[in-house]
């Protein structure tokens, strides 16, 4: 099985020292978990397909850290989960596959900062079957072998946005137009091809990661067409009152998500770290949305 150079790393115990060396909000005057308070406490979480492997580990961490809130996750297209928001959906955090859909939601008054960037994923090619005999990914995609192309609603899912303009770069478009079968997400995509609905499709290298047994070959883009896909996070307003204990909570995930302290579990789903100094720069300013 192929690996994508230098992304494998090895979990360790300093990982878990840094998660909960932070500092709790018992020290600010909470008691947090506390028996006479109401076991009530829920926080939601929307977070786009591609991440939901690493997620639903960091959500094992976080259940950890505060066992007596409840953290609902709901998965789905990146802008799926967007429309849910706007119409009312009572999420806290959104972990979207881009910037523009939280970007979005800002500049539509849906929350007090920009979004930022906690992880940078990466577009390949996976298929049911050996992709040995080809030269190069044209020669895949034009096959007549090639019956059936699967990948992301690009209206709804940054993945295949990325999909669609490098497919174009690649001025294959029109003459594969025909073959493509369209997933409401990469996880849907990653089951046409699993179940051989479609011979090949353009996923998240995340995916990959988390069941490389599922895949029979998979092959990298080439970079300079395909970047990284920036991936932001952005905390929500409440819809209605909101205890000064959800606001630290909430806070302190929201650190969390994108700090050093998770990066092994980042690099372990072959995500890439951002800069996070470029990151701060661009904060907030229009050079900050997906590129």
């Amino acid at each position: 099985m192929k690996q994508f150079p230098g992304i494998t790393i090895l979990w360790n115990v300093a990982f878990l020292s840094l998660f909960f060396s932070l500092s709790p909000l018992r020290a600010q005057g909470l008691t947090i978990g506390s028996e006479e308070q109401d076991s009530g406490r829920e926080i939601t979480i929307a977070v786009a397909a591609n991440f939901k492997k690493p997620f639903e580990e960091i959500k094992v961490l976080f259940q950890k850290r505060f066992p007596h809130w409840k953290i609902i996750s709901l998965y789905g297209s990146s802008g799926h989960l967007t429309n849910q928001i706007r119409n009312g959906a009572p999420v806290d955090l959104f972990l979207s596959a881009d910037l523009d859909f939280p970007n979005s939601l800002y500049e539509e008054g849906f929350s007090d900062s920009p979004p930022e960037v906690y992880a940078e994923g990466i577009l390949v090619l996976v298929s049911n079957k050996s992709l040995g005999a080809y030269r190069n990914i044209e020669e895949i995609l034009t096959s007549s072998e090639t019956k059936t192309i699967a990948m992301a609603n690009p209206r709804t899912a940054p993945y295949g946005k990325v999909t669609l303009e490098f497919l174009k770069e690649l001025r294959v478009w029109k003459s594969i137009e025909g073959k493509m079968v369209y997933g409401e997400s990469v996880t849907q995509v990653n089951q046409f091809v699993i179940t051989s609905a479609a011979d090949i499709g353009f996923t998240s290298y995340s995916s990959v990661k988390a069941n490389e047994v599922e895949w029979n070959d998979w092959k990298p883009l080439d970079r300079k067409m395909v970047p990284s896909i920036r991936q932001g996070k952005i905390l929500l307003k409440s819809q209605g009152p909101i205890t000064n204990e959800k606001k630290l909570v909430l806070q302190q995930i929201y650190q969390l998500i994108g700090s050093k302290g998770l990066d092994p579990i980042l690099k372990k789903y072959g995500y890439e770290i951002p800069n996070r100094t470029l990151e701060r720069k661009l904060k907030g300013t229009k050079r900050g949305r997906s590129i």
